[in-house]
């Protein structure tokens, strides 16, 4: 794995969907790891909790890599940017952008 300093991140985004269908934010780390399950998810709008911010197309098939995650909570707005696939977890390390 080509894991910038060789650790996966141990990180968490943990949001709560409240009464109203807003989301709080609840803890947000700098670095995550994310499955591609969710990434799917939020795309297809079956995870509305947040915006992906278009992954960029190679050859034909889609790469998360580069895209952005962006949650809006109704205490602050949390965003991602999708650096590297994880092929082990099927999932992508996701960190604040500079």
């Amino acid at each position: 794995m080509a894991v910038r300093d060789g650790f996966l991140p141990d990180g968490e985004c943990v949001c709560t969907r409240l009464d109203d269908g807003t989301i709080r934010i609840d803890r947000a780390d700098p670095r995550i790891l994310i499955s591609a399950e969710v990434i799917d998810a939020i795309i297809d709008g079956s995870m509305p909790a947040g915006r992906l911010y278009r992954p960029h197309s190679h050859g034909g098939h889609a790469s998360y890599a580069g895209a952005l995650i962006k949650i809006p909570g109704v205490n602050q707005t949390v965003v991602y940017r999708i650096t590297e696939y994880v092929p082990a977890i099927h999932g992508y390390i996701a960190e604040w952008p500079d």
